[in-house]
C-alpha cells in the first residue's frame, strides 16, 4: 500500500471534519515528511502506523465487536496492514472476513470516504520486540440487511458480539449513535 493512497484518504477524511486536523497532526506531518517513516509498515512506531477497521451496523443499530486476544477488550475488526492489501477499504473488509467470518459481499459500504480516524496509543509489547507507539486506525462504516452468521478466529479474537451504542467504547459512542440513527452528517446510514 503506498504513503499516496494514505494521504489521499486521510485528506478526504479532513476535508469533511476540519475539526478533527489537530488531533491527526502526527498522521498528516508523518504523511507529508519526504523521507519520512514508512507508517503502512507495523515495524513503524514513532510515531507509529497504520491499521484498518470496520463499523459494521446491523439493521437494528447495533456495532460488530469482536474480544480481541492481546487487548482483552470489545474493539470493532480490523487491524494491520498486510503486504498484499492496496486499499484501506479492502483491508478494512479482509479484516472483518478474517476475524468474523462474515464474508465481504453481506456488507454494504456507507460511504467510501472513512467514517472517522482514530488514534490510540499501544503500549510497549517486549515479547515481540514493539516500543510504544501509535495506531492511526482508518475506519470504514458498512451495514448489514440481517445479522449475518459468524465464526471467530480463535488466534486473534476470544468473543464477537453485537453491541448497541451505549455499550460501544466512550470516545466512540457519540459517532456510532448519529451513524445508527443517521442523524451523522457525513456517512450517516439512516435508520427510521
Amino acid at each position: 500500500m503506498s504513503h499516496a493512497h494514505v494521504a489521499e484518504v486521510v485528506a478526504g477524511y479532513l476535508a469533511r471534519n476540519p475539526t478533527e486536523a489537530d488531533r491527526l497532526a502526527p498522521l498528516t506531518g508523518a504523511l507529508a515528511a519526504k523521507a519520512g517513516p514508512d507508517i503502512v509498515s507495523r515495524k513503524t512506531f514513532v510515531p507509529g502506523h497504520v491499521t484498518a477497521s470496520a463499523v459494521v451496523l446491523d439493521p437494528a443499530g447495533r456495532m460488530l465487536h469482536i474480544r480481541h486476544n492481546v487487548f482483552n477488550r470489545w474493539l470493532q475488526p480490523g487491524g494491520h496492514l498486510e503486504p498484499g492489501d492496496t486499499t484501506l477499504l479492502g483491508a478494512a473488509r479482509r479484516e472483518v472476513e478474517e476475524e468474523t467470518g462474515i464474508p465481504s459481499h453481506l456488507l454494504t459500504l456507507a460511504d467510501e470516504t472513512p467514517c472517522d480516524v482514530g488514534v490510540h496509543a499501544i503500549a510497549a509489547n517486549p515479547a515481540r520486540s514493539e516500543a510504544a507507539h501509535h495506531h492511526f486506525d482508518v475506519r470504514y462504516l458498512f451495514t448489514t440487511v440481517t445479522e449475518p452468521a459468524t465464526r471467530m478466529r480463535a488466534d486473534e479474537v476470544h468473543g464477537i458480539a453485537w453491541l448497541p451504542p451505549d455499550e460501544v467504547e466512550q470516545d466512540f459512542r457519540q459517532k456510532v449513535r448519529a451513524w445508527a440513527t443517521g442523524t451523522s452528517p457525513a456517512g450517516g446510514v439512516g435508520r427510521a
